[in-house]
């Protein structure tokens, strides 16, 4: 059993299976690895790639129908998107046998020191393999000074199996062609090696209307896992970006910012005098707060849209969440570890929801804030994908409700106080 999010709560214990010594392991796959792996020659097909990276790679997986990447992909012969133990370390895999770029992989890695995305490409055409570090022709879609993975949003994932082609309430929901097609990849029914190699969970029997459940994760949902995996990647390596541009102008702007984060929901405003403050001293548009931090959201936090679209939407969504709010997460447990105003402001705010498991009760905001970057962003790698066989994380990724909301008015009084000194 796991810790799970719920209304009401009537156990406590002490400890979280998140902090459990066994899922402490950050060991992940990097770019250097794969060009070792290239060099030594352990790898020298796309097939024995993907069989060289931890199992994980091959258990979390999307199927593409429509492509926008380089490179061709229809039913028959969708790309394999491999999204791996924590989003971190991207694959885009061919599987139409006849394209130009079928031995082509293209990849993207989170350097988790810089915030930045590397592109690169792993090219098997040639006897002699080619590991081809940010590809000019990948800049046009991706952005160059910062490039971003580009994936749909939650409930809008255009061209992907599991993408809900039927009018309905369930963003993710395979239709019955796209079911059809991955049952036959499931009961080996295909040629492909690619996609043969690819692991399922054998006692789900996948169904219209349903969710693909990961193998070996006790959550399962794939698309919501993708994008909680690739959307915490990317909200990482933004608030990289942001400390790294100036630390001391990203602490005296980090009350507004979470301010002004949860005054984009209707059912929070402003006070008059918190809005004078504001106004005075940062400004009242959010966007404008985070270019100063060197971020651009229309572009950064626009993930289902490519450098090349002229509209873009920067509300994209994990699941539950969005990347301002996964920004603002961050932002406050920072501040809980620095700032003694903060930590006891959350200390003392009880919860209104609570983590319930046989392990885990939560009590107040500090240890909400802690849990879910527990889950979110200190877990990787190794420990990430063995914790996802054991931990249900149903609202993980949820940040407005359940912790913007109950100290908003506080943050505000904080912040006056500090402005009237």
């Amino acid at each position: 059993m796991s810790c799970q999010i719920q209304e009401k709560g009537t156990e406590t214990i002490n400890n979280c299976k998140l902090e459990e010594l066994r899922f402490q392991d950050t060991s992940t796959i990097q770019l250097e690895d794969l060009q070792e792996w290239v060099n030594t020659k352990q790898v020298q097909t796309v097939e024995e790639l993907m069989y060289a990276l931890p199992d994980v790679y091959r258990r979390n997986f999307s199927l593409v129908e429509h492509t926008k990447a380089l490179g061709q992909s229809d039913l028959n012969s969708p790309r394999i998107i491999l999204f791996g133990e924590d989003g971190h370390l991207l694959f885009n895999i061919s599987t139409m046998e006849k394209a130009v770029t079928y031995d082509k992989v293209d990849g993207m890695i989170l350097d988790k020191k810089s915030g930045d995305w590397e592109l690169f490409q792993l090219d098997f055409t040639n006897k002699d393999i080619e590991v081809r570090r940010s590809p000019q022709e990948c800049f046009r879609c991706h952005g160059e000074k910062h490039p971003k993975p580009l994936w749909g949003s939650s409930n809008e994932w255009p061209g992907v199996f599991g993408d809900n082609e039927a009018k309905g309430p369930n963003g993710e929901a395979l239709s019955l062609r796209h079911l059809n097609k991955m049952n036959e990849i499931k009961d080996k029914k295909v040629t492909n090696k690619r996609l043969l190699s690819l692991e399922w969970d054998t006692l789900q029997q996948l169904r219209s209307g349903g969710v693909r459940k990961i193998k070996n994760n006790r959550f399962g949902a794939e698309l919501i896992v993708s994008n909680q995996f690739i959307g915490s990647s990317v909200s990482l390596g933004i608030y990289k970006r942001m400390k790294n541009k100036d630390q001391e102008l990203l602490k005296e702007l980090s009350i507004p910012l979470l301010l002004l984060t949860a005054q984009q929901h209707d059912s929070i405003s402003l006070g008059s005098i918190t809005q004078s403050k504001l106004k005075q001293n940062t400004g009242l548009e959010i966007d404008a707060l985070y270019s100063k931090l060197g971020i651009e959201p229309t572009f950064d936090f626009s993930i289902k849209d490519s450098k090349e679209n002229s509209t873009t939407d920067k509300f994209w969504r994990l699941g539950k969440g969005n990347l301002y709010e996964q920004i603002a997460l961050q932002l406050l447990y920072d501040l809980s570890n620095e700032d003694k105003q903060i930590y006891q402001l959350l200390n003392s705010t009880k919860t209104e929801v609570h983590c319930v498991s046989k392990d885990h009760t939560i009590n107040n905001l500090l240890e909400l804030v802690h849990h879910k970057m527990q889950y979110m962003y200190l877990l990787s790698g190794k420990g990430k994908a063995n914790i996802a066989e054991e931990y249900l994380p149903l609202d993980d990724d949820e940040v407005y409700l359940s912790v913007l909301k109950p100290i908003y008015q506080k943050l505000q009084h904080l912040y006056v106080m500090e402005q009237t000194l």
